[in-house]
């Protein structure tokens, strides 16, 4: 059995139903998303941690008929890491997923990280 990162500071997904559109453990999916993007950047790194730093900012827009077709969510995240020389790290940054046709056929989901910064430990 595999055992993930440490995982601190998110908030119960039971406290934010507004990120249900990103799945019943709205969590395992950022830190899967998060974890392969920065191994397609260097295949040998290792993810040991994820701290949220606060509160996700959430950004519903609705149609004329007030559903919600468009969300962002922003996590304000550090992220452990070891990368492929053995190094570690602590990333700062913004993780962000937009959803856009929410509840339609044509729906999409697209995430995005802005490294803040970048420091050896």
């Amino acid at each position: 059995m595999t055992v993930g990162p440490e995982l601190y500071g998110f908030p119960p997904p039971e406290t934010v139903p507004d990120l249900r559109w990103l799945g019943p453990d709205y969590v395992s999916v950022l830190v899967h998303d998060l974890t392969r993007g920065l191994l397609r950047q260097d295949p040998r790194t290792s993810v040991m941690g994820v701290r949220c730093e606060g509160e996700p900012s959430l950004a519903p827009s609705v149609d004329p008929a007030g559903v919600i077709r468009a969300h962002d969510a922003c996590f304000p995240l550090q992220v452990y890491v070891q990368d492929g020389a053995g190094r570690p790290w602590r990333l700062r940054g913004r993780w962000t997923y937009s959803g856009r046709e929410l509840g339609t056929r044509a729906a999409s989901i697209t995430h995005f990280w802005q490294l803040l910064s970048a420091e050896g430990i």
